[in-house]
């Protein structure tokens, strides 16, 4: 009796920390949608409807859905254009066509090139002169386009990363339930029998009842875990994939 009342205890402390949680949470949920602290309605655990298969291959393609490999890929689009920029540095801005001859700058025909070229002397020998920090900073573009090539393939092996384990979650939760929904019910039967064999007075004690029911309470709670385990795994997927894929 001693040993029963100190199971009872133990559930009973379990389910005040359990209270504590779920007012946490509430309160958690009531600020991010900006109201007082309050209680939520909800359903429960067997209610909740998720898919009960997902494709095992998912294609690169849904990575670009996030909001990091999104940022990644713009990072490395403006430090690719910042390398044509550097190197453009090196040629004067003057531009040769068929039709209009040479022209200048803002785009205006130039009628006598070569006083033009003479006047303007220095500004096309200014590159020459500027050669090396234009290398300098064509070098650290070239830098800042490895860097940033490093770092978007960073982003889609850690975003993969998570679609992994996100569905390395979900199935091994599936195959947990299935596990302990079996020790579930042997366990069922073993305190049906033992129940029987006290009350027959064949030599089960009410301590082995007692046993017998907590194992089936652990095991009922493991299949609990084992469910909710299986709910994070879609949603954590969901959110790997930057919001889900058709």
């Amino acid at each position: 009796m001693a040993q029963a009342r100190a199971s009872k205890l133990a559930v009973d402390a379990a389910i005040l920390t359990l209270r504590k949680q779920v007012r946490a949470q509430e309160n958690a949920l009531s600020t991010l949608i900006g109201q007082m602290p309050q209680a939520i309605r909800r359903g429960t655990l067997a209610a909740q409807h998720f898919p009960d298969s997902l494709l095992v291959g998912v294609p690169l393609q849904l990575l670009a859905r996030r909001p990091d490999i999104k940022q990644a890929e713009m990072a490395l689009a403006q430090a690719h254009y910042a390398t044509g920029e550097a190197r453009s540095a090196f040629y004067p801005r003057i531009t040769l066509s068929g039709r209009a001859g040479w022209t200048n700058t803002d785009g205006s025909a130039i009628i006598n090139p070569g006083n033009w070229l003479l006047s303007a002397l220095a500004g096309l020998t200014q590159p020459l002169f500027n050669r090396g920090q234009n290398i300098a900073n064509l070098r650290i573009a070239k830098s800042q386009r490895q860097e940033a090539l490093l770092q978007f393939r960073q982003s889609l092996l850690k975003a993969g990363a998570e679609v992994n384990d996100a569905l390395s979650q979900w199935q091994t939760a599936r195959a947990r339930i299935g596990v302990t929904g079996e020790q579930i019910a042997s366990l069922e039967e073993a305190v049906k029998s033992t129940a029987s064999l006290m009350e027959s007075s064949t030599g089960a004690s009410y301590i082995e009842v007692l046993t017998a029911r907590r194992d089936l309470l652990a095991a009922e709670l493991a299949q609990v875990q084992d469910r909710f385990d299986e709910i994070q795994g879609v949603i954590s997927l969901y959110h790997a994939l930057g919001g889900g894929g058709e």
